[in-house]
C-alpha cells in the first residue's frame, strides 16, 4: 500500500494557490498512490469558499471517499473568527513586522480582541463544520469520541495489517480563557511577553488523554500496526531550537506533549504523522523508538516536497518526493 502524506496546504481562492495544489496532487498521482493523508490546516481561514476550492480539486484527482483519503483539522480550520481577522499570513509575519512594525502591532492587537471573544462553543461549531464539509472522508471511519468532539478520535482500517488513529489536537482548553485580565497579571509578574496569553495566535494544542487511550487500545486495532495522525508537532527540544526560539515555540506547542508521548509509547506505533511547522522531514521520538513525519505544506517555494509511505509485510519505508510547484 502506498500512502501520500501532506499537511498545511492553507487553501485560499487565488489562482496561485490552485496552481500549486494542482501541481502537488499531480505529483502524488504520478506515484500511483492508494491513500492520501492530510494532517490539518486544509484552509487558511476556514471560509466556505476555501473549503469549496479544496474539495473540488481533491475530487478532480479522484480523492472522493474515505477509502482513499483521510483528513484531520488544524488550528486554521477551527479558529475562523480569529484568523479571518488577520490581514497577513503567519508565514510572512516576521518579514511584515520588520517592514512595518506599527501596522502589524495594531493587527495583532485586533487579533487578540477577536481571541478574547472566542468561546469553546465557537470551536465546537467550527469542528462540526469541518466534519460536515468532509463527511465523505469519514464513511469508513470508526468514531470513538462524543458529539462534542465531532466524533474524534476515530479509527480507520487501512489494510489487513495497518490502521490509522486520527486525533484532534487543536482544543487548547483549559487554557483558552486565560487572556485578559489574568494574562496581564502574569505578564506584570514574569515580564515575559509570551506569558501575555497561553495561545496568542490559537496555535497551541492539547490532547484529551482519556480519548487517546480509548483509541490506541481499542479492540478494533488490538492486533494492528498503528499510524497516528495529529496536527501538532512533537519535536524534541533540540529540534525545536533548530527552527525557532523557546519563546516562539510557546505559541505553537502541544501543551501536554510529554503526557501524550508517555501514552503513545505504550502502544508502540509504527509512525506518527503531523504538520503545523511547514517542513517535510523525518525524525525520531522516545530514544529512537518511534518514527515521526512532518508534512511541509505548500509554503516551500524552492523545495516543495511530500512524504511517500510504502506499507509492506516487512514494515514501512518513507521517501521524500520533490515536485515543481507552478
Amino acid at each position: 500500500m502506498r500512502i501520500a502524506h501532506i499537511s498545511d496546504i492553507h487553501a485560499d481562492t487565488s489562482s496561485a494557490f490552485q496552481n500549486r495544489f494542482h501541481a502537488l496532487l499531480h505529483s502524488i498521482g504520478n506515484q500511483r498512490i492508494d491513500h492520501l493523508m492530510i494532517t490539518g490546516d486544509l484552509t487558511d481561514k476556514a471560509t466556505g469558499e476555501e473549503y469549496e476550492v479544496v474539495i473540488r480539486i481533491l475530487n478532480e484527482y479522484g480523492f472522493s471517499s474515505g477509502e482513499n483519503i483521510t483528513v484531520i483539522p488544524g488550528n486554521h480550520d477551527l479558529y475562523p473568527s480569529v484568523y479571518q481577522s488577520f490581514t497577513f499570513r503567519l508565514s510572512t509575519l516576521r518579514q511584515e513586522f520588520r517592514e512595518d512594525p506599527v501596522r502589524v502591532t495594531k493587527e495583532l492587537y485586533r487579533v487578540l480582541r477577536a481571541y478574547r471573544k472566542f468561546t469553546p462553543e465557537i470551536y465546537r461549531k467550527a469542528l462540526h463544520e469541518f466534519v460536515s464539509r468532509f463527511q465523505w472522508t469519514f464513511d469508513n471511519a470508526i468514531s470513538l469520541g462524543p458529539e462534542a468532539t465531532g466524533g474524534f478520535p476515530y479509527l480507520k482500517h487501512l489494510n489487513d495489517e495497518y490502521a490509522a488513529v486520527c486525533l484532534e489536537s487543536n482544543y487548547v482548553s483549559p487554557h483558552i480563557k486565560s487572556i485578559l485580565p489574568y494574562a496581564l497579571i502574569k505578564y506584570a509578574i514574569t515580564k515575559d511577553m509570551f506569558a501575555a496569553t497561553d495561545s496568542p495566535i490559537c496555535s497551541n494544542g492539547w490532547i484529551d488523554i482519556e480519548l487517546l487511550n480509548r483509541a490506541l487500545f481499542h479492540p478494533e486495532v488490538k492486533h494492528k500496526k498503528l499510524i497516528i495522525l495529529l496536527h501538532h508537532y512533537l519535536y524534541p527540544q533540540d529540534q525545536v531550537l533548530k527552527y525557532m526560539s523557546k519563546d516562539f515555540e510557546r505559541t505553537m506547542t502541544l501543551v501536554n506533549k510529554n503526557h501524550f508521548l508517555d501514552v503513545v509509547r505504550e502502544s508502540n506505533p509504527e509512525l506518527i504523522l503531523h504538520g503545523h511547522w511547514h517542513v517535510t522531514e523525518e525524525y525520531s521520538l522516545c530514544n529512537g523508538r518511534i518514527r515521526a513525519l512532518n508534512g511541509g505544506g505548500l509554503f516551500q517555494q524552492n523545495r516543495a516536497t511530500w512524504n511517500l509511505i510504502t506499507l509492506t509485510g516487512d514494515g514501512l519505508t518513507r521517501s521524500e518526493i520533490n515536485f515543481i510547484a507552478s
